[in-house]
């Protein structure tokens, strides 16, 4: 569950669960847990990166999440470089995620 903030912004924390999500995403479809087509419904598609910038997400993420709207694309164009850039966009999100501080709360939800 994603809280919204009272100004109309994601919170610090939401963010980080959103980068945990993208890098859990990216290694499921790369170990074929889910399909490419899933994690766009789920996550890779120009409507979230609408919804997130509407939110005043992270830039940094909501272009994270464009570079993941091109996986499809870039099996059937370039499948020999496939694990590669899903590991490039591991590491682009786990860059952006050493940025956050500890989440110490008890539980987020």
């Amino acid at each position: 569950m994603i809280v919204i903030a009272k100004e109309n912004r994601l919170e610090k924390v939401d963010e980080k669960i959103l980068l945990i999500t993208i890098i859990g995403s990216l290694e499921t479809v790369k170990k074929g847990g889910i399909t490419i087509d899933e994690a766009e419904k789920f996550l890779f598609s120009p409507y979230m990166v609408k919804k997130l910038k509407a939110k005043r997400c992270d830039k940094g993420i909501t272009n994270l999440i464009m570079k993941g709207c091109e996986l499809e694309d870039i099996v059937s164009l370039m499948p020999e470089k496939f694990n590669d850039i899903i590991e490039e966009l591991k590491q682009e999100a786990l860059i952006l995620l050493k940025k956050y501080e500890e989440y110490n709360d008890s539980f987020w939800m």
